[in-house]
Protein backbone atom coordinates (compact mmCIF):
# COMPACT_ATOMS: atom_id res chain seq x y z
CA UNK A 1 0.00 0.00 0.00
CA UNK A 2 1.18 3.47 -0.76
CA UNK A 3 1.72 5.80 2.16
CA UNK A 4 2.51 9.48 2.10
CA UNK A 5 6.16 8.35 2.45
CA UNK A 6 6.06 5.80 -0.35
CA UNK A 7 5.22 2.14 -0.76
CA UNK A 8 5.06 -0.11 2.32
CA UNK A 9 5.01 -3.86 1.71
CA UNK A 10 1.67 -5.55 2.40
CA UNK A 11 3.40 -8.15 4.60
CA UNK A 12 4.59 -5.39 6.93
CA UNK A 13 1.15 -3.83 7.07
CA UNK A 14 -0.48 -7.20 7.70
CA UNK A 15 1.80 -7.64 10.72
CA UNK A 16 0.94 -4.12 11.88
CA UNK A 17 -2.79 -4.84 11.68
CA UNK A 18 -2.27 -8.03 13.71
CA UNK A 19 -0.49 -5.82 16.25
CA UNK A 20 -3.53 -3.50 16.27
CA UNK A 21 -5.74 -6.47 17.17
CA UNK A 22 -3.62 -6.98 20.28
CA UNK A 23 -3.77 -3.29 21.14
CA UNK A 24 -7.53 -3.42 20.79
CA UNK A 25 -7.90 -6.50 23.00
CA UNK A 26 -5.89 -4.69 25.70
CA UNK A 27 -8.81 -2.31 26.17
CA UNK A 28 -10.97 -4.98 27.82
CA UNK A 29 -8.64 -5.91 30.72
CA UNK A 30 -7.91 -2.24 31.31
CA UNK A 31 -11.65 -1.68 31.61
CA UNK A 32 -12.14 -4.74 33.83
CA UNK A 33 -9.35 -3.61 36.15
CA UNK A 34 -10.84 -0.11 36.27
CA UNK A 35 -7.40 1.07 35.28
CA UNK A 36 -6.72 4.77 35.62
CA UNK A 37 -4.66 4.53 32.42
CA UNK A 38 -7.60 3.45 30.22
CA UNK A 39 -8.62 6.98 29.13
CA UNK A 40 -5.08 7.92 28.13
CA UNK A 41 -4.58 4.53 26.42
CA UNK A 42 -7.74 5.04 24.36
CA UNK A 43 -6.78 8.59 23.39
CA UNK A 44 -3.31 7.45 22.35
CA UNK A 45 -4.77 4.59 20.34
CA UNK A 46 -7.24 6.97 18.74
CA UNK A 47 -4.39 9.32 17.73
CA UNK A 48 -2.55 6.37 16.20
CA UNK A 49 -5.59 5.40 14.12
CA UNK A 50 -6.09 8.98 12.97
CA UNK A 51 -2.43 9.01 11.98
CA UNK A 52 -2.97 5.79 10.05
CA UNK A 53 -5.81 7.38 8.10
CA UNK A 54 -3.54 10.29 7.17
CA UNK A 55 -0.57 8.06 6.40
CA UNK A 56 -2.60 5.70 4.22
CA UNK A 57 -5.15 7.82 2.39
CA UNK A 58 -6.87 4.70 1.06
CA UNK A 59 -7.90 3.87 4.63
CA UNK A 60 -9.55 7.24 5.14
CA UNK A 61 -12.11 6.22 2.49
CA UNK A 62 -12.64 2.72 3.92
CA UNK A 63 -16.06 2.56 5.68
CA UNK A 64 -14.88 -0.13 8.10
CA UNK A 65 -11.89 1.97 9.14
CA UNK A 66 -14.21 4.92 9.77
CA UNK A 67 -16.39 2.61 11.90
CA UNK A 68 -13.29 1.58 13.85
CA UNK A 69 -12.41 5.22 14.52
CA UNK A 70 -15.98 6.03 15.55
CA UNK A 71 -16.14 3.06 17.91
CA UNK A 72 -12.86 3.99 19.60
CA UNK A 73 -14.20 7.54 19.89
CA UNK A 74 -17.26 6.16 21.67
CA UNK A 75 -15.10 4.09 24.02
CA UNK A 76 -13.25 7.25 25.07
CA UNK A 77 -16.50 8.47 26.68
CA UNK A 78 -16.42 5.74 29.34
CA UNK A 79 -20.24 5.70 29.32
CA UNK A 80 -20.82 1.95 28.95
CA UNK A 81 -20.86 -1.26 30.93
CA UNK A 82 -18.73 -4.39 30.71
CA UNK A 83 -20.96 -6.14 28.15
CA UNK A 84 -20.89 -3.14 25.83
CA UNK A 85 -17.12 -2.78 26.23
CA UNK A 86 -16.59 -6.45 25.41
CA UNK A 87 -18.95 -6.28 22.43
CA UNK A 88 -17.32 -3.15 21.00
CA UNK A 89 -13.78 -4.50 21.49
CA UNK A 90 -14.72 -7.69 19.66
CA UNK A 91 -16.40 -5.67 16.91
CA UNK A 92 -13.23 -3.60 16.50
CA UNK A 93 -10.99 -6.66 16.30
CA UNK A 94 -13.26 -8.12 13.63
CA UNK A 95 -13.09 -4.87 11.68
CA UNK A 96 -9.30 -4.81 11.89
CA UNK A 97 -9.11 -8.41 10.70
CA UNK A 98 -11.51 -7.62 7.84
CA UNK A 99 -9.38 -4.67 6.74
CA UNK A 100 -6.23 -6.76 7.02
CA UNK A 101 -7.76 -9.48 4.86
CA UNK A 102 -9.08 -6.99 2.29
CA UNK A 103 -5.95 -4.91 1.80
CA UNK A 104 -2.92 -6.82 2.98
CA UNK A 105 -3.52 -10.55 2.77
CA UNK A 106 -5.34 -10.46 -0.58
Amino acid sequence: MTSVYGEIPNENLSQYFKYLVGKTFKILPLYEEDSSTLPSYLKSYQRELIGDSRLFTELSDEPKFITLLATIEYLTTGEYDHDVCKSEVLKCTNIINDINNKYFRG
